[in-house]
């Protein structure tokens, strides 16, 4: 189980292999997009629900970690276990 410091770990070791590598730059890129195109999605579904404010508010306030980690753990964690578990 990794834990949030192992996480900016992998972030830093991606970034310090090679600062113009594209492929890192578009990963990291990639992952703020969708995090705050999943946020949005479910500010949508709130509002379509017709939800009360406060309701929109904590059902955001609580997806916020759920999609942050899963974002996480698809894009740099995940590629490392699979490295691991070839090697």
């Amino acid at each position: 189980m990794l834990n949030l410091f192992d996480i900016i770990l992998l972030k830093q070791r991606a970034l310090d292999v090679d600062d113009k590598n594209t492929k890192t730059v578009f990963w990291m890129m990639f992952e703020k997009v969708s995090v705050i195109l999943c946020l949005v999605i479910v500010l949508a579904v709130g509002l379509a629900l017709s939800l009360p404010w406060w309701a929109i508010g904590a059902l955001v306030g609580l997806s916020i970690g759920p999609i942050v980690y899963a974002h996480l753990y698809f894009i740099y964690v995940r590629p490392v276990k699979k490295r691991q578990e070839h090697s």
